[in-house]
């Protein structure tokens, strides 16, 4: 039995001692949007274990091979976390099932709490970790940032400021020149109760 080509790959990601190495290897490895979330789990957790060790090799870029290690890290308990729940929901609607007889009764024992009002939400900077991803993209002003992000300079400026909430264009364009950073890394959600 031979070796795969994604184990290839990932032997290529193992032998990385650069966080450039590790970056350009990782984008080679990254499963497709259409992957599962076991296999964007599974990613996450051993990019942080690639991270980790590329921290202790490429001394220079300790730092952020570190940050990077503990936002894959978080990624994957996350991605765990959601399958974990998703199987507990799963298993909860089939004793549902089981007992009534009726999907639509399982539905509505799976549904408790949902209220009739729905909270309002705003979008929030995360402004270390943004900040901190703005430097690790290598954008050295508001300005590049801005003319990267398909904005005005003010715009950026703003909304890193707190004065102006970020909304879909500044959000967009934050995840295109910031990627591999994902929403959840950047910004978080408010409740407005």
């Amino acid at each position: 039995m031979g070796v795969s080509p994604l184990d290839e790959l990932w032997s290529a990601v193992g032998s990385a001692t650069t966080l450039r190495a590790a970056h350009d290897a990782l984008v080679e490895v990254m499963p497709s949007i259409e992957a599962t979330r076991a296999d964007w789990r599974d990613f996450h957790f051993r990019a942080a274990e690639v991270y980790r060790r590329v921290a202790e090799s490429d001394r220079g870029r300790q730092r952020e091979a570190v940050f990077l290690a503990e936002q894959h890290w978080e990624k994957g308990k996350k991605i765990a976390q959601a399958l974990a729940d998703a199987a507990a929901v799963h298993s909860k609607r089939q004793q549902a099932v089981e007992s009534s007889g009726s999907e639509s009764a399982a539905v509505a024992v799976v549904r408790v709490g949902c209220g009739v009002g729905e909270p309002r939400y705003t979008v929030r900077l995360r402004d270390d970790a943004f900040t901190k991803a703005v430097r690790l993209a290598g954008f050295h002003s508001d300005y590049a940032l801005a003319k990267a992000m398909g904005l005005n300079r003010s715009t950026v400026k703003r909304a890193r400021d707190g004065e102006l909430r970020p909304g879909a264009r500044f959000i967009s364009g934050a995840l295109k020149a910031l990627a591999p950073f994902e929403f959840e890394d950047l910004f978080e959600v408010e409740t407005n109760e």
